[in-house]
């Protein structure tokens, strides 16, 4: 929707609004003061693959050529959710962080300490690192090779072991029903592997409405990584041809509702 539609339809609304009760005409405005809020504060993405964006091709060759991202279609419910999960996520990371003070033999590990130790740093590069003192626990990494720049929720040493750690919040319809790690977040684990060197991924599912929690161990095999990288030289030829990637028909109906590039795919058919 283009900026001058979308003051139409403000101007619109305000017209509806003085012909409603005080309180929903309040009701309405605090909602569009969330959505406008939102939308100023964020910022172009970089031209860059995100892993957890990785599952529509036609999606990564936007964000790679810097396609113009849909404007004013926040939801305040949205945003909320997404204002949520981010707390919770740092609730449970500080939870981990105190593991070993706790007694478990558990340490959560600083990322980009991570990188220079294990030798890392010749392919990924520490964008921002973490500071636990502050309460900030993930880690902004690029990895030069493959254009792909990403946040991690952070690496834990279990009993000797490392492992991968990916937070997801869900709502209860989903949690009651999850056996296993959701198919939409196995590329994400599968580019943090690339990244890390590490083959094991602990999922750790929280239920938006009462906080219970499920863990899933999930192991990252060689052919995922290799068709990782398919995956990212294919949408890279696509780029170097200027030519949209035909739309995938296996995406799940998710990753279509909640994409900034939804109208523009529209635009571009099949």
């Amino acid at each position: 929707m283009s900026k001058k539609s979308l003051k139409a339809v403000f101007n619109m609304i305000d017209a509806m609004n003085e012909q409603l009760p005080v309180e929903k005409m309040f009701l309405n405005d605090v909602k569009r003061s969330i959505e406008l809020t939102d939308g100023k504060n964020s910022q172009p993405g970089s031209k860059s693959y995100k892993p957890s964006g990785m599952n529509c091709m036609r999606q990564s060759y936007y964000v790679i050529t810097g396609a113009e991202r849909a404007v004013g279609e926040s939801d305040s419910s949205m945003v909320g959710i997404c204002e949520s999960g981010s707390d919770r996520h740092e609730r449970i990371q500080d939870a981990v962080l105190h593991m070993k003070d706790n007694g478990f033999d558990c340490e959560y590990v600083n990322v980009a300490d991570f990188v220079f130790y294990r030798d890392l740093s010749d392919r990924l590069s520490i964008v921002k690192r973490p500071n636990f003192e502050a309460g900030e626990y993930e880690t902004k990494l690029y990895y030069e090779d493959l254009n792909m720049s990403f946040l991690c929720d952070g690496i834990i040493k279990y009993h000797n072991h490392y492992y991968i750690l990916e937070i997801k919040t869900e709502t209860s319809s989903k949690f009651f029903q999850r056996k296993e790690v959701d198919p939409s977040h196995y590329n994400q684990a599968t580019a943090y592997s690339l990244a890390f060197g590490i083959d094991e991924v602990l999922f750790l599912y929280e239920c938006r409405d009462n906080c219970d929690k499920k863990c899933f161990l999930f192991t990252v095999t060689d052919e995922m990584r290799n068709n990782l990288v398919s995956y990212i030289k294919t949408c890279n030829k696509y780029i170097g041809r200027n030519e949209v990637p035909p739309k995938p028909t296996d995406v799940a109906k998710k990753t279509c509702n909640y994409c900034a590039y939804r109208t523009r795919c529209g635009e571009d058919g099949e």
